[in-house]
């Protein structure tokens, strides 16, 4: 399971991918068909915000807006697609965002680029932060790929719950309301609070989802979740979740239909204010008007003094509850840094013993080498000086053998000579006399003819 596991994460780099947008073009670029009317919102901007188009398998998936100061989204926004994929496991991040000039222009694990980007992190969440603490890398909207750049840090109950709710309000108050589900836009974005995870990550305090659908007519919706309490979910209009959670900032281009309401909230409203309304026949007059009064004082009365009890343990609970959280991480930090540098002591005592061994290994190698050297000339030449009879006796046969030979072949070269003169001389002789034969022969002869 574990070598499948790192294959697949080998394999990420190659089917998602992302492309920081510059300045220079308009809104997301490819990514600005996610946005009504292609159109991103209007009211965010700064220094530390950048530009995501997300990518996978080659396909556009969603825009982000990015808080490199935070290091977390702004927003993202996403088309509803039926069945769309979560995309691959393991969280990923964006190398271009730490290195501006880097040539990994895709999302890529960060344990695979720790030695080819400088400065790491500095723009950008990374799993180690996330580590040591109650929360965890949590997606804007639940079918967004596993990017970090796209992950705000929730507690694990939290996440599940507003993947929960987000995914109820996707289904059932805008997808029947909708005729074509591929025409509702949405942007899913978290406001951060002042609490940092490890004194760099922002935990959000509300996390949010606007919707725009402009089929048939061009309507909106919202739903805004605090972060302290998990069954808060509050429906708001987009107009609403703008101006009291996000500055005034516009979603929506010429607010999505003019600001037009969700067609469930207003078969709502007009189905309470038809309840509201007093059937015929029915008990009138100032006594009942005047108990009615009296009973929606105390109904009000009643509801905010629990509110305000509420309110009030909630915070006493919030306030000693994450003291002491913070507390704990604290001490669980001292301990375990303490605990690391106590077991590195007989690490690095003993890596010091070994050093020294080492070095007083290599001062006797020396030592020795150097008697060596000193020694080698002297011995060799006693060597020379004790062989020398013994080569000059072992020689003293083979030089007589030489002696003999020489004085042999002296013998018999004068033997040679010798016989090779007297050879020579009664060749020259026989020669002589038988020419003389010849003549004298042929010559008497001659007479007698």
């Amino acid at each position: 399971m574990e070598a499948a596991a790192l294959l697949c994460l080998a394999a990420l780099p190659c089917l998602l991918d992302a492309r920081l947008v510059p300045e220079g073009e308009d809104g997301f670029a490819e990514c600005n068909g996610y946005f009504y009317q292609g159109s991103p919102p209007q009211g965010f901007s700064g220094p530390s915000f950048a530009k995501i188009c997300q990518k996978y398998n080659g396909d556009k998936q969603f825009a982000t807006l990015y808080n490199t100061q935070d290091k977390t989204p702004v927003y993202s926004a996403f088309t509803y697609r039926e069945g769309a994929a979560g995309g691959p496991g393991g969280w990923l991040i964006e190398p271009q965002l730490d290195d501006a000039g880097s040539s990994l222009d895709e999302a890529t694990s960060g344990n695979e680029i720790s030695n080819q980007i400088s400065g790491l992190g500095g723009n950008q969440a990374l799993e180690e932060d996330y580590s040591s603490s109650e929360y965890q890398p949590g997606s804007l909207f639940h079918s967004a790929h596993s990017t970090l750049t796209n992950a705000v840090p929730l507690t694990s109950s939290f996440k599940e719950k507003w993947v929960s709710d987000a995914d109820r309000f996707v289904k059932e108050s805008l997808l029947p309301y909708c005729e074509n589900g591929e025409n509702l836009h949405l942007i899913a974005g978290a406001v951060p609070s002042s609490v940092k995870l490890n004194d760099k990550v922002s935990v959000p305090e509300f996390v949010w989802l606007a919707a725009c659908c402009n089929v048939p007519n061009a309507w909106s919706a919202g739903i805004v979740k605090g972060t302290g309490d998990l069954d808060n979910l509050e429906d708001i209009t987009v107009e609403e979740l703008e101006n009291k959670y996000l500055g005034g900032a516009k979603l929506f281009s010429n607010q999505c239909g003019g600001g037009a309401a969700h067609p469930e909230r207003k078969a709502t409203s007009d189905a309470s204010t038809q309840t509201d309304t007093e059937p015929p026949g029915a008990a009138t007059g100032p006594f009942f008007r005047f108990v009615q009064f009296l009973i929606c004082i105390v109904y009000e009365i009643l509801k905010s003094v629990l509110y305000l009890v509420w309110f009030l343990v909630k915070q006493v609970c919030n306030l000693v509850l994450g003291r002491l959280y913070w507390i704990w991480t604290a001490v669980t930090t001292y301990i375990f840094a303490l605990c690391k540098v106590l077991l590195g002591i007989p690490y690095d005592v003993l890596r010091v013993i070994g050093n020294v061994i080492c070095g007083f290994v290599r001062i006797i190698n020396n030592v020795f080498s150097a008697v060596c050297l000193v020694l080698r000339l002297p011995l060799r030449f006693l060597s020379d000086i004790a062989s020398f009879p013994y080569y000059t006796l072992c020689a003293i046969p083979d030089v007589g053998l030489e002696i003999l030979s020489g004085l042999w072949g002296v013998l018999a070269l004068g033997l040679n000579a010798i016989f090779g003169a007297f050879g020579g001389s009664f060749s020259v002789a026989s020669f002589a006399g038988s020419s003389v034969l010849q003549r004298f022969v042929g010559q008497s002869g001659g007479y007698e003819d």
